[in-house]
């Protein structure tokens, strides 16, 4: 299976977009889906709108937040899983990816309501200033290997978001400690069997090598300190110190400009 590419001297988002390609060609839904639901079209969907059920309809709930007729925008659709649900949610809703090969199969779907676009993988580049009412992000972030690159899609969100505009953000919130391209991890296991087991989250300590497949952790006072500086409103955290971290909250009214601020651009590893 196309993993990894693993060559040096190239950067980092020229890599990512060609493992990407390759995994998309190879077999989309095997890559972007949980790998303990069955590779076929039905249950692949299926678990889209499963996920959207589990992750963001009860967020909207606590946000107070009506998503018909408004703006939603999803970092790293894929091949569309998630938004086939969200359409039905959004009077207009926008698809990125830094994959074409992702983003050609996902229009090829044809989803009303649905634009697909093609992103440098670093930035949200043609999505304008304060035109999105809502951000969402799911296991994408978990594969960047640049925490410059996760924190500057935190700056993109709120350059994107209109004032009062919401988002929710997955990523790992693990506690790290890199060594170039290495990368140690320690956390909580947020293993669903498990915890039905035991009743508790169990600490853990790993290795992993940085590349487009295992991807870079935020602590969770890191993604919480770069909201706050880019006018981020954080209202609503889960799973700090696993893999399953989610920060979400609300754009502040006076806000604009800060987003322009704070970016980081990407850098060659």
């Amino acid at each position: 299976m196309a993993r990894e590419s693993r060559k040096t001297g190239k950067h980092w988002l020229d890599a990512i977009r060609r493992d990407w390609d390759a995994r998309a060609r190879e077999n989309a839904r095997a890559y972007i889906n949980w790998p303990d639901v069955a590779n076929e079209e039905g249950a692949f969907f299926v678990s889209g709108r499963e996920d959207y059920e589990k992750y963001v309809t009860p967020f909207f709930k606590r946000m107070r937040f009506d998503p018909q007729g408004k703006v939603g925008l999803e970092i790293g659709c894929g091949i569309g899983r998630i938004a086939r649900r969200m359409v039905e949610d959004f009077g207009q809703y926008t698809g990125v990816d830094v994959s074409p090969e992702m983003i050609r199969k996902a229009s090829s779907y044809q989803l009303p309501g649905a634009t697909f676009r093609v992103v440098s993988g670093g930035d949200l580049n043609g999505i304008a200033n304060a035109s999105v009412d809502f951000v969402l992000s799911f296991a994408v972030f978990q594969h960047l290997p640049d925490q410059a690159a996760i924190f500057n899609y935190f700056a993109e969100t709120a350059r994107v978001l209109r004032p009062g505009g919401i988002f929710r953000l997955h990523m790992k919130g693990l506690w790290t400690l890199a060594m170039g391209r290495w990368q140690i991890e320690a956390g909580l296991s947020n293993g669903p069997s498990l915890a039905k087991k035991l009743l508790i989250k169990i600490p853990f300590v790993r290795l992993r090598y940085l590349d487009t497949w295992q991807g870079h952790s935020i602590r969770p006072g890191e993604a919480l300190a770069k909201c706050q500086r880019l006018g981020l409103e954080v209202h609503d955290t889960e799973g700090a110190w696993t893999t399953m971290m989610w920060v979400g909250g609300r754009k502040e009214s006076s806000s604009v400009n800060l987003a322009n601020t704070d970016r980081n651009p990407p850098r060659a590893i």
